[in-house]
This record gives C-alpha cells, structure tokens and sequence, in this order.
C-alpha cells in the first residue's frame, strides 16, 4: 500500500477531502503528478542539513518556555501538560516557518484561531457527513473565519517577505527559493499558502501528543528517567543544546521513537483503493476505503517482543536491523513519507534534554490517563503534572 502499488491507495476518501479544505493541495492532500511535483519541489527543504538552521529556534522557544515555568511555578506545583506542550510546539513551528516576521498579536491570533480550527476539523472528520458542513451554521461560518484568519497572516507574510532583500534562513524563505524541477518555476502564493498550512497541522499537535506520552511513561519508569538525565546532564551539563548535540543524545532519541511506537501521532490512516486489488490473502473491491494502524502494528506480537513493555532499546542499531522497516511507520512509509520527520525528532530531542536539565515531571496522583484515537492520539482528559526542580539544576543556577 505505501511502497510497491501505493499509486492504488490514494487519498481519495472523505477524511482527506474534509482536510483539504484547511490545506488546499499541498504535498499532503495531493495526489498523482500534482503530488509528484509538489514533493520534488518542497523536500530540499527538509533535508537534515536545512533542518540545522532551525536549532536555535527551537531552542528559543523552549528556553522561554521553561524560563516562564521557573517563574510561575514552585517545586510541588501543577502544571496542565498537554497546554504548555501544544503552546511551545505550535510556537516552534511558526517561528521556524516566518522567524522574526511575526509580531506578538500575530503569534497570539494564530493560537487563537489554530486550536479550535484543529479541534473542528477533528470532529468533521470523525462525523464525515459533508453536507453538514455546507450548511449556513454558526459553527460552519466560525470555521472558515479561522481559515481566514490564518490565510490573511500567511498571504500577509509571504508578500512582505517577496518585496524585501531579507532572507533569513527559516522555513518560508525556503520554500519561497524552491523550484519546479521540471519548469523551474518557484511556488506560487497559494502554494506557498498551502505548504505553511499543512507545517501548522503536521507539525504542531502531533509532536505536543507524543510530548505528552512521553512525560507520562517517564513519571512511572524511574530506571529510564535517570538514563536520560545521565545523559543530557554527561553532554550538556547546564548548557544550551546546539545542532551538533542532536546525535550526541541518541537516548533521548531511542526514548521518543519509542513514545511513538507505542502513541503513534497518526494511528489509523485511510486509503482509496483505485482498482481491485489482492493485499495479503484479501480482496480488496475498487472503489472502496481502506484503513490500516500504526498503532495496532506498533503493538502486533508478530513484530514486537512485548510489545506493551516500554523499551528504548528497541531502536539499537543491532535491533533495529533486524526489525521489518514496515513495523513501524509513525511517520508513514514510502515516497510519502512524513516531509517533517527530520524536523520533528530534532525538536523533541530539544524539548527532552533542555526540560530534563532543570526539571522532572512527575503525574498528579488524580491524573486520569486514556487515548483518544481520531487523527491523532492524544490523551483523552489531559496529562496534569506536579513540577519538581532537579538538584543538578539548583547547582547551576548556584554557580552562575
């Protein structure tokens, strides 16, 4: 389906005509030549060695993020997880995308507007009765108010960025320097428009959902926790992380694939079978849907030594090689594979080492802890954790 015959598994079905309307056709709605066209020209951007320059934003945001709790919070009190995680995660992704063309009113419109447009489009989704949605309805016209709100800010951007001799090394610009390998055409405005939009969704909810998985398996795993913090603490003692100490923190890596293997950010995805087709010892009828999980082939026995079990250790290289590329896909698999995947790991990384070195977060013990499968998994009744400065933190601080 995502590799040898993915041309007849298209995204053709009713969940990715509702998400069109939020992205237009962008490398993640598109499909065929169109699709072809879009990625050839949008993946030089996300290539590892692009995906550096974005350290240091990403640094920034977790450092004021971090910076706002120490001020705010006393050790023993109780901060709502899944909030702070979506905040920081949605700020990275729109700094990394516009650097310093956003004002502080435009940061704070674009949250406003994002979280209930997410939360929307989930429920559409979940209810695809299309008609619904086409009706006069208080609810329907607030969502395209959304959807213009965000449009105005991007178009906005993108025309102020094209009429100045800055170029600053952040997502737009490269996009905006992309070109049709065929034509050697740049991307038009909507276009550009279309990709912005897609890097707020693909980029923000999914890495501040496996966030929060991650901080609540680590309240209960102890013996990993202190890996962990062995490590940051060994490679960056009180200091900043750069773009060179990313592969020097492969626990803090191992750790979030895992997170993810067990919460993937997508667990059920949707297919359009074009013609009849044989997958397995099943026929598929053209013309019908098709949806298969990642999360339920992160947790297959087939594929997975206990498979319930938190183990960072599966992502050693010896255990990795092993292992069939396609048992874990929480980026998808094949030629439309998660663009954002480089951008994602990175900024996690930075979220785990920079968090670890000043605190440890701990599950309120009322804490009620449940998936909520729909497009993404997220915890159902959000993740409260009690903050707990850590001492290696206090002695920094004391030896500044």
């Amino acid at each position: 389906m995502l590799t040898r015959n993915s041309d007849n598994y298209t995204k053709k079905t009713v969940g990715f005509k509702i998400i069109k309307v939020v992205l237009g056709e962008s490398t993640f709605t598109s499909m065929g030549d169109e699709w072809r066209r879009k990625r050839l020209a949008v993946q030089p951007s996300f290539h590892k060695s692009k995906i550096v320059n974005l350290a240091a934003i990403m640094t920034d945001c977790i450092e004021e993020m971090l910076t706002e709790w120490e001020t705010l919070y006393d050790d023993g009190q109780t901060l709502q997880l899944t909030d702070a995680m979506m905040h920081v995660t949605l700020k990275v992704v729109v700094k990394a995308l516009f650097s310093s063309a956003l004002s502080d009113a435009d940061i704070h419109a674009i949250a406003t507007a994002f979280t209930p447009l997410l939360e929307a489009t989930n429920r559409r989704v979940l209810l695809p009765i299309q008609f619904l949605h086409k009706l006069p309805l208080s609810n329907n016209k607030k969502y395209q108010g959304y959807i213009k709100t965000l449009d105005d800010i991007i178009y906005r951007i993108i025309k102020e960025r094209k009429a100045t001799d800055d170029k600053p090394l952040d997502l737009l610009q490269m996009l905006i320097d992309a070109t049709d390998e065929a034509t050697g055409l740049p991307l038009t405005d909507q276009e550009l428009r279309n990709e912005a939009m897609t890097m707020f969704i693909a980029g923000h909810e999914t890495t501040a959902n496996a966030m929060c998985w991650l901080w609540t398996i680590l309240s209960t795993q102890s013996e990993i926790r202190t890996k962990i913090e062995h490590e940051v603490d060994e490679v960056l003692g009180g200091r900043t992380p750069v773009a060179a100490d990313f592969p020097n923190l492969p626990y803090c890596l191992k750790a979030f694939k895992e997170t993810m293997r067990l919460y993937p950010p997508v667990p059920i995805l949707p297919r359009h079978v074009e013609k009849d087709a044989t997958l397995g010892q099943y026929h598929l009828k053209g013309g019908s849907d098709v949806l298969f999980s990642p999360y339920l082939l992160h947790r297959h026995p087939d594929f997975w030594d206990q498979p319930e079990v938190f183990d960072p250790h599966r992502f050693d290289e010896a255990a990795q090689r092993q292992r069939h590329t396609y048992a874990y896909i929480p980026f998808g698999g094949g030629p439309r594979i998660c663009l954002g995947n480089n951008f994602a790991l990175m900024e996690a990384v930075f979220i785990i080492a920079m968090t670890t070195q000043r605190f440890q977060l701990n599950l309120h013990a009322n804490a009620k802890i449940d998936a909520l499968i729909g497009l993404t998994t997220r915890p159902k009744y959000g993740v409260p954790v009690v903050l707990k400065r850590r001492q290696a933190a206090k002695k920094n601080l004391l030896t500044k």
